[in-house]
């Protein structure tokens, strides 16, 4: 039955990739209806993986899992070593290249009440974006014990250059200066690892526009943020990926005694 079910799915997947209807052990299937069925069948769910420890709220969330690959290895074990709340969210954006190798009609973006028709396409607000959305928060506030976050760290990939994109929200000059010089000292031990850019002091081509204006980057979600882009160097590579996890660790624990401190 479940080799049945995964030949039906590559086959809608194929009829998908061609822009056609399917016809499949003498039952027709339209595009609306396979949409229907693989979203369904691959369901979409954001989960709290572990709860925040005694001190300050601070989370680390992955809300892009299977599209931004490896978002959630580096999710797991950084929230472990900080024991802070963790929120992941999968398969809300499609066309993954993975789990999801074509569109299903179902490219929401989680981290705020939107939604696409296809990858990169223009966003929109939906009522099924919106409960998305609300679900997440409601997720983070599990995860952190409540709404304000002390400190909120989104985890997101790209693909676009090398170097480690950080939009914030809610930093002075100052703390992203310390914690942008945090990082060039510790990647001074482990060469070849990524560059940061860093807001306010950078100017950024993924600002997080839409999370600061609509999303989780706002101040009733929490009083301060990071949202990181990590680049596909070190995500995609083994070796790469291995020597900067505990790099990203250890930026992060300073990061957290930084912004938010134990009151």
């Amino acid at each position: 039955m479940e080799d049945d079910r995964t030949a039906l799915m590559q086959a809608m997947f194929s009829a998908l990739r061609a822009g056609r209807d399917l016809d499949h052990a003498g039952i027709r299937y339209s595009r609306d209806e396979m949409h229907d069925l693989l979203c369904a069948w691959i369901p979409a769910e954001i989960i709290v993986m572990r709860a925040c420890a005694a001190g300050p709220s601070v989370v680390i969330a992955a809300p892009h899992v299977s599209f931004d690959n490896w978002t959630q290895y580096f999710a797991n074990r950084v929230a472990a070593d900080l024991k802070c709340g963790e929120v992941i969210a999968r398969n809300f954006r499609d066309d993954d290249g993975g789990v999801m190798p074509i569109s299903i009609g179902r490219h929401i973006h989680v981290n705020r009440p939107t939604e696409s028709t296809r990858k990169g396409g223009a966003e929109r607000q939906t009522d099924r974006a919106r409960q998305v959305f609300e679900q997440y928060r409601v997720a983070l506030g599990r995860a952190g014990r409540a709404l304000p976050l002390d400190l909120l760290i989104e985890l997101h990939g790209h693909r676009q250059h090398t170097r480690m994109e950080v939009a914030t929200y809610g930093l002075t000059l100052d703390e992203a200066r310390r914690c942008r010089d945090a990082y060039e000292k510790l990647r001074e031990a482990t060469p070849g690892l990524p560059d940061i850019a860093i807001e306010p002091l950078d100017v950024l081509q993924f600002t997080a526009r839409q999370a600061k204006e609509l999303g989780s980057l706002r101040e009733e979600n929490c009083r301060r943020a990071l949202h990181i882009e990590i680049p596909r160097t070190c995500r995609e590579d083994e070796r790469a990926r291995s020597a900067f996890r505990p790099l990203l660790a250890d930026w992060l624990s300073f990061c957290v005694t930084e912004l938010a401190p134990q009151s």
